[in-house]
């Protein structure tokens, strides 16, 4: 980020750090520069769902999730953020 603030690319797997790592600040500050900067990136959505992942507003997460697959839908990172939310919300089991 230092190099290149408004680099998008792995911005999402970043956010999957900054939330195991409970970094709820820097995830919020991210979540909110990227849908400033392209809201229509799937790196942004994921990155939006997992904000809305830990704040525990799972359906919201998966609108997201969702959002990214339309837009890239090999987005492996979306795939498993996506069924993951779906299991911790009860709406589907494996």
């Amino acid at each position: 980020l230092a190099n290149n603030p408004h680099t998008i690319e792995s911005m999402d797997v970043y956010s999957n750090i900054l939330y195991v790592k409970e970094d709820h600040v820097e995830l919020t500050l991210l979540a909110r520069r990227l849908a400033d900067e392209d809201p229509y990136r799937s790196e942004t959505c994921c990155v939006i769902g997992n904000f809305y992942s830990f704040r525990g507003a799972h359906e919201r997460a998966i609108v997201y999730f969702q959002r990214a697959l339309k837009l890239n839908p090999s987005c492996l990172a979306a795939w498993t953020l996506m069924v993951r939310r779906l299991c911790l919300s009860r709406r589907f089991s494996v």
